[in-house]
């Protein structure tokens, strides 16, 4: 039964590339106005030290889920399709991710006094179990996000996201007595909301799909390697907005940590677009369409987007800043220039991942993730001490940088295409 819902996905007449992308870009635009919209109004609610704090608790809260994903959703993506035993193995994943956030989030409350000391609203009675209650409630809905596009669901995704993306913007109002804790709980309380629907509808739809939330070693023990590889390079490309904004903090201040997080917020935003042409690329090549037509789809789209980005906001993202307020045009200008100067390295690094995540080439995912993440660490510690939030960003171009010349000498070696 459950097969039958993979198959009547790939016969349906609107499975085109340009459908699922635009389905799936939609829900990524959703996420970017309403991510602009929510710091426009964070900004006029809530000092930029709050924004700093806010920025901090998400960090945190996605470095914790990030790591207890290990790599969940292109897992999904890549072998539910396929999959005999799809509800063992989504019970399994889902099973594991559990498992590894309480395990984290109990290392991070004995660990807060060093890691995090500034953050005194952890301090507070009953804080700590809120928080970890609202980590707990982002984590599964990514699962979610990841078993829907699993099923070529995009609709569902799109849904879902709409609620997530625009209810947290209403909470920023009721939430000020929390100063940046309640910037991060809007997030985290809307995620619940959109939970809720979505369960609702999916049983609905897909009555036979039961994952057994259990952990079989047997099934860890497969997907483990791909997962891996695919969290070491999604930590190489989220690792400045979840750690930067903390090690900023600890070296300079809550507005330094702020000054950064907008501009990276509307670059990794950006990006998404960018990652939304890649999952469709990942998700239709998995449900096995014709790849070599995938792959020019997703090299043309991805350079429409390139173009754009670097046309708008290298050359009037001064003016996009003064939005939110003047002390980010004039300080945060910089940094955003930099990031969009990468977006070239990072779309070769995406496409080209992609197309071995769907040959299932760990051995290279692995390498290349290595480079980027060990080359962006590296730079990060030898030049955001100096240069601050600029520092940070340089070393997410030099990482990417770097990435491409792996790539192209990879390419090169072998005498072959990507494909």
């Amino acid at each position: 039964m459950l097969k039958n819902h993979f198959n009547k996905n790939m016969t349906e007449k609107n499975n085109s590339f340009i459908f699922h992308s635009f389905q799936l870009i939609l829900s990524r635009i959703s996420l970017g106005l309403s991510g602009f919209l929510f710091w426009l109004v964070a900004t006029n609610l809530y000092s930029i030290e709050n924004i700093g704090l806010g920025a901090v608790l998400i960090s945190v809260c996605s470095l914790i889920v990030f790591f207890s994903s290990l790599g969940t959703v292109p897992t999904l993506v890549r072998f539910l399709p396929e999959d005999k035993n799809a509800e063992d193995l989504a019970g399994t994943l889902i099973g594991f991710s559990l498992l590894i956030l309480f395990l984290l989030y109990l290392i991070f409350y004995l660990t807060k006094n060093l890691t995090v000391p500034s953050i005194a609203i952890l301090k507070q009675p009953f804080i700590p179990f809120v928080f970890c209650m609202f980590i707990f409630l982002v984590l599964v809905f990514q699962i979610l996000e990841g078993i829907f596009i699993s099923f070529k669901d995009l609709k569902l995704v799109l849904i879902i996201n709409l609620i997530q993306n625009f209810v947290r913007i209403g909470l920023l109002f009721l939430l000020g007595f929390w100063g940046g804790f309640g910037i991060f709980s809007s997030n985290a309380i809307s995620a619940l909301l959109a939970i809720g629907i979505s369960l609702v509808y999916f049983t609905r739809k897909y009555p036979d799909f039961r994952p057994r939330l259990r952990i079989n070693f047997r099934i860890l023990r497969r997907i483990l390697p791909f997962s891996m590889v695919n969290f070491l390079y999604a930590f190489s490309l989220t690792l400045p907005g979840m750690i930067f904004p903390i090690i900023i903090l600890r070296i300079y201040s809550e507005r330094e940590a702020g000054l950064f997080y907008i501009p990276w917020m509307i670059f990794s935003v950006y990006c998404t677009f960018i990652i939304s042409i890649n999952g469709v690329f990942l998700m239709q090549a998995s449900h096995g369409e014709n790849i070599k037509k995938l792959l020019k789809n997703a090299v043309l789209y991805s350079l429409i987007l390139g173009i754009t980005g670097c046309l708008i906001f290298i050359f009037y993202g001064d003016r996009l800043l003064l939005i939110f307020k003047k002390d980010f045009a004039g300080e945060s200008f910089e940094i955003l220039k930099i990031l969009f100067y990468s977006i070239f390295f990072y779309i070769i690094n995406q496409i080209y991942i992609t197309t071995l995540n769907i040959k299932k080439n760990v051995l290279k995912v692995g390498i290349l993730s290595m480079i980027i993440l060990s080359s962006v660490v590296l730079f990060t510690i030898l030049l955001i001490s100096n240069m601050g939030g600029e520092g940070a960003a340089l070393a997410w171009l030099i990482s990417h940088f770097l990435g491409n010349v792996f790539v192209l000498g990879s390419m090169h070696k072998r005498k072959t295409k990507i494909m």
